[in-house]
Protein backbone atom coordinates (compact mmCIF):
# COMPACT_ATOMS: atom_id res chain seq x y z
CA UNK A 1 0.00 0.00 0.00
CA UNK A 2 2.91 2.39 0.54
CA UNK A 3 4.52 1.90 -2.75
CA UNK A 4 0.94 2.72 -4.53
CA UNK A 5 0.95 5.85 -2.76
CA UNK A 6 4.10 6.95 -3.65
CA UNK A 7 3.11 6.38 -7.24
CA UNK A 8 0.19 7.89 -7.04
CA UNK A 9 2.31 10.99 -5.06
CA UNK A 10 4.61 11.27 -7.99
CA UNK A 11 1.60 11.21 -10.39
CA UNK A 12 -0.54 14.10 -8.96
CA UNK A 13 2.77 15.82 -9.22
CA UNK A 14 3.58 15.37 -12.71
CA UNK A 15 0.51 16.69 -14.10
CA UNK A 16 1.11 19.78 -11.56
CA UNK A 17 3.64 20.69 -13.37
CA UNK A 18 2.25 20.06 -17.11
CA UNK A 19 -0.88 21.99 -15.67
CA UNK A 20 1.91 25.01 -14.79
CA UNK A 21 2.78 24.89 -18.33
CA UNK A 22 -0.36 25.25 -19.92
CA UNK A 23 -1.82 28.12 -21.33
CA UNK A 24 -4.40 29.93 -19.19
CA UNK A 25 -6.60 33.02 -20.71
CA UNK A 26 -7.08 36.16 -18.66
CA UNK A 27 -10.75 36.97 -18.53
CA UNK A 28 -10.40 40.38 -19.44
CA UNK A 29 -7.69 41.09 -21.79
CA UNK A 30 -7.95 37.42 -23.41
CA UNK A 31 -4.26 37.25 -23.22
CA UNK A 32 -2.38 33.62 -22.80
CA UNK A 33 -0.79 33.64 -19.50
CA UNK A 34 2.39 31.58 -19.08
CA UNK A 35 3.13 31.40 -22.54
CA UNK A 36 6.80 30.30 -23.70
CA UNK A 37 8.05 33.36 -25.66
CA UNK A 38 11.16 33.09 -28.32
CA UNK A 39 13.41 36.30 -28.64
CA UNK A 40 12.95 38.02 -31.61
CA UNK A 41 15.96 37.98 -33.78
CA UNK A 42 18.10 40.71 -33.81
CA UNK A 43 17.92 43.38 -36.69
CA UNK A 44 21.31 43.64 -38.41
CA UNK A 45 23.26 46.85 -38.17
CA UNK A 46 22.94 49.78 -40.60
CA UNK A 47 25.15 52.31 -41.52
CA UNK A 48 22.94 54.91 -40.13
CA UNK A 49 20.93 53.38 -37.78
CA UNK A 50 19.17 56.81 -37.01
CA UNK A 51 17.45 56.66 -40.39
CA UNK A 52 16.52 52.99 -40.49
CA UNK A 53 17.67 50.47 -43.48
CA UNK A 54 18.22 51.96 -47.24
CA UNK A 55 16.94 49.60 -50.10
CA UNK A 56 20.18 47.83 -52.04
CA UNK A 57 20.75 49.75 -55.18
CA UNK A 58 18.91 48.53 -58.10
CA UNK A 59 20.78 45.56 -60.60
CA UNK A 60 22.44 46.47 -63.23
CA UNK A 61 20.48 47.68 -66.46
CA UNK A 62 20.71 49.82 -69.97
CA UNK A 63 19.60 53.25 -70.22
CA UNK A 64 16.36 52.58 -72.53
CA UNK A 65 15.53 50.32 -69.90
CA UNK A 66 15.46 52.57 -66.85
CA UNK A 67 11.48 53.63 -66.34
CA UNK A 68 10.38 56.82 -66.98
CA UNK A 69 9.60 59.56 -63.74
CA UNK A 70 6.79 61.47 -62.86
CA UNK A 71 7.67 65.05 -61.59
CA UNK A 72 4.80 66.86 -59.82
CA UNK A 73 5.40 70.68 -59.19
CA UNK A 74 2.98 70.74 -55.86
CA UNK A 75 2.62 74.43 -56.39
CA UNK A 76 0.62 74.11 -59.47
CA UNK A 77 -0.60 70.38 -59.61
CA UNK A 78 1.06 70.30 -62.53
CA UNK A 79 2.99 67.04 -64.08
CA UNK A 80 5.51 65.94 -66.34
CA UNK A 81 6.40 62.15 -67.44
CA UNK A 82 10.32 62.81 -68.08
CA UNK A 83 13.01 60.15 -69.11
CA UNK A 84 15.89 62.31 -68.35
CA UNK A 85 18.43 60.12 -70.38
CA UNK A 86 18.59 59.02 -74.15
CA UNK A 87 19.50 55.65 -75.18
CA UNK A 88 23.13 56.41 -74.83
CA UNK A 89 23.33 57.48 -71.16
CA UNK A 90 22.93 61.55 -71.85
CA UNK A 91 21.03 63.78 -70.34
CA UNK A 92 18.32 64.41 -72.60
CA UNK A 93 18.39 68.00 -73.62
CA UNK A 94 14.75 67.91 -74.51
CA UNK A 95 13.36 66.37 -71.45
CA UNK A 96 15.51 67.87 -69.16
CA UNK A 97 14.11 71.67 -70.81
CA UNK A 98 10.42 70.01 -70.10
CA UNK A 99 11.86 69.96 -66.31
CA UNK A 100 12.79 73.93 -66.66
CA UNK A 101 9.66 74.99 -67.83
CA UNK A 102 7.74 72.58 -65.09
CA UNK A 103 9.73 73.52 -62.01
CA UNK A 104 9.59 77.18 -62.60
CA UNK A 105 8.74 79.89 -59.97
CA UNK A 106 4.67 80.40 -60.20
CA UNK A 107 4.49 82.99 -57.15
CA UNK A 108 3.29 84.84 -59.98
CA UNK A 109 0.76 82.82 -61.72
CA UNK A 110 0.56 85.65 -64.00
CA UNK A 111 4.30 86.13 -65.04
CA UNK A 112 5.98 82.44 -64.18
CA UNK A 113 9.95 82.64 -64.00
CA UNK A 114 12.22 80.26 -65.55
CA UNK A 115 15.84 79.25 -65.32
CA UNK A 116 17.77 76.88 -66.94
CA UNK A 117 17.69 74.09 -64.41
CA UNK A 118 21.18 72.95 -62.52
CA UNK A 119 21.16 69.21 -64.40
CA UNK A 120 23.31 67.71 -62.30
CA UNK A 121 20.80 68.49 -59.54
CA UNK A 122 18.47 66.51 -61.59
CA UNK A 123 20.60 64.05 -62.37
CA UNK A 124 21.18 63.23 -58.21
CA UNK A 125 17.12 63.77 -57.79
CA UNK A 126 16.57 60.87 -60.51
CA UNK A 127 19.45 58.49 -58.81
CA UNK A 128 17.67 58.96 -55.19
CA UNK A 129 14.43 58.12 -56.78
CA UNK A 130 15.68 55.25 -58.93
CA UNK A 131 17.57 54.08 -55.74
CA UNK A 132 14.17 54.15 -53.91
CA UNK A 133 12.50 52.78 -56.48
CA UNK A 134 9.41 54.63 -56.92
CA UNK A 135 8.21 56.65 -59.91
CA UNK A 136 7.47 60.00 -58.72
CA UNK A 137 9.52 62.89 -57.41
CA UNK A 138 6.92 65.56 -55.81
CA UNK A 139 8.74 68.61 -56.13
CA UNK A 140 7.96 71.47 -53.37
CA UNK A 141 10.34 74.71 -55.17
CA UNK A 142 13.05 74.54 -57.26
CA UNK A 143 13.91 77.35 -58.98
CA UNK A 144 13.01 80.71 -56.54
CA UNK A 145 13.50 84.22 -58.85
CA UNK A 146 15.78 86.62 -56.15
CA UNK A 147 13.46 89.25 -54.79
CA UNK A 148 13.43 90.59 -51.62
CA UNK A 149 15.50 87.31 -50.33
CA UNK A 150 18.62 86.14 -51.88
CA UNK A 151 17.02 82.53 -52.29
CA UNK A 152 20.19 81.08 -52.06
CA UNK A 153 21.08 78.33 -54.48
CA UNK A 154 17.68 78.21 -56.12
CA UNK A 155 18.22 81.86 -57.40
CA UNK A 156 20.26 80.03 -59.94
CA UNK A 157 18.48 76.89 -60.84
CA UNK A 158 20.94 74.51 -58.43
CA UNK A 159 18.44 73.52 -55.81
CA UNK A 160 15.32 71.18 -55.12
CA UNK A 161 13.16 70.77 -52.37
CA UNK A 162 10.97 67.81 -52.96
CA UNK A 163 9.92 64.21 -51.55
CA UNK A 164 9.75 60.79 -52.78
CA UNK A 165 6.66 58.94 -51.61
CA UNK A 166 6.82 56.24 -49.00
CA UNK A 167 10.20 57.34 -48.50
CA UNK A 168 10.56 59.30 -45.38
CA UNK A 169 12.46 62.41 -45.27
CA UNK A 170 15.08 60.88 -42.98
CA UNK A 171 15.56 58.06 -45.20
CA UNK A 172 16.08 60.03 -48.08
CA UNK A 173 18.22 62.49 -46.60
CA UNK A 174 20.56 59.61 -45.35
CA UNK A 175 20.98 58.39 -48.78
CA UNK A 176 21.84 61.67 -50.39
CA UNK A 177 24.37 62.71 -47.60
CA UNK A 178 26.30 59.93 -49.17
CA UNK A 179 26.94 61.65 -52.32
CA UNK A 180 29.86 64.25 -52.48
CA UNK A 181 29.32 67.78 -53.25
CA UNK A 182 25.96 68.21 -52.22
CA UNK A 183 23.96 70.19 -50.14
CA UNK A 184 21.27 68.53 -48.26
CA UNK A 185 18.65 70.05 -45.86
CA UNK A 186 16.08 67.83 -44.22
CA UNK A 187 13.22 69.67 -43.02
CA UNK A 188 11.60 68.06 -40.13
CA UNK A 189 8.28 70.32 -39.10
CA UNK A 190 5.16 68.19 -39.65
CA UNK A 191 3.67 70.73 -42.47
CA UNK A 192 7.03 70.81 -44.61
CA UNK A 193 9.37 67.00 -44.48
CA UNK A 194 10.95 67.31 -47.55
CA UNK A 195 14.88 67.02 -47.98
CA UNK A 196 16.52 70.03 -49.70
CA UNK A 197 19.39 69.23 -52.53
CA UNK A 198 21.67 71.21 -54.46
CA UNK A 199 24.64 71.09 -56.27
CA UNK A 200 28.36 73.03 -54.48
CA UNK A 201 31.68 71.96 -54.76
CA UNK A 202 32.06 71.86 -50.74
CA UNK A 203 29.30 69.50 -48.94
CA UNK A 204 27.13 70.91 -45.69
CA UNK A 205 24.32 68.90 -44.52
CA UNK A 206 21.94 70.49 -42.01
CA UNK A 207 18.70 70.29 -40.08
CA UNK A 208 15.91 72.64 -40.21
CA UNK A 209 12.31 72.19 -37.62
CA UNK A 210 11.01 75.99 -38.66
CA UNK A 211 7.46 75.91 -39.95
CA UNK A 212 6.35 77.61 -43.10
CA UNK A 213 6.79 80.84 -43.61
CA UNK A 214 9.44 80.95 -40.92
CA UNK A 215 13.13 80.13 -41.19
CA UNK A 216 15.09 79.66 -37.90
CA UNK A 217 19.02 79.22 -37.64
CA UNK A 218 20.14 75.89 -39.67
CA UNK A 219 21.70 73.24 -37.45
CA UNK A 220 24.68 71.82 -38.96
CA UNK A 221 24.41 67.81 -39.17
CA UNK A 222 28.09 65.43 -40.07
CA UNK A 223 31.22 67.22 -41.23
CA UNK A 224 33.69 64.44 -40.64
CA UNK A 225 34.67 62.85 -43.73
CA UNK A 226 33.40 65.35 -46.15
CA UNK A 227 36.40 66.77 -47.95
CA UNK A 228 37.57 63.47 -48.39
CA UNK A 229 34.37 61.98 -49.94
CA UNK A 230 34.05 65.46 -52.06
CA UNK A 231 37.74 65.19 -53.12
CA UNK A 232 36.89 61.75 -54.50
CA UNK A 233 34.33 63.16 -56.77
CA UNK A 234 34.44 61.17 -60.02
CA UNK A 235 31.16 63.38 -62.45
CA UNK A 236 30.39 59.83 -63.79
CA UNK A 237 29.20 59.04 -60.15
CA UNK A 238 26.01 61.53 -61.04
CA UNK A 239 24.41 58.22 -62.96
CA UNK A 240 22.05 55.96 -61.60
CA UNK A 241 23.29 53.28 -60.09
CA UNK A 242 23.54 50.07 -61.69
CA UNK A 243 24.40 51.77 -65.47
CA UNK A 244 27.24 52.39 -67.22
CA UNK A 245 27.73 55.81 -67.94
CA UNK A 246 28.87 57.00 -71.66
CA UNK A 247 32.55 57.60 -71.83
CA UNK A 248 32.50 61.13 -72.11
CA UNK A 249 30.62 61.65 -68.90
CA UNK A 250 33.24 62.72 -67.00
CA UNK A 251 34.13 65.91 -69.04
Amino acid sequence: MRSLAVVAFACAGAFGILGSLAFVHHPKSGARVGALHRPKPLARATPDASAGPLPSAPPATTFPALPALRFDNQNTGESATVRLYDESGHVDRHEAERLDTLLCDSRDPMNRATVTLDRRTLQLAVRAALHFRVSEVVVVSAYRKPGRRAEGPHASGRALDFKLPAVPPRILAAYLRTLPRVGVGIYTHPRTAFVHLDDREHSFHWLDASPPGRHWREMSIGGAGLAKRDASYARADDWPEGTTPPVDSAL
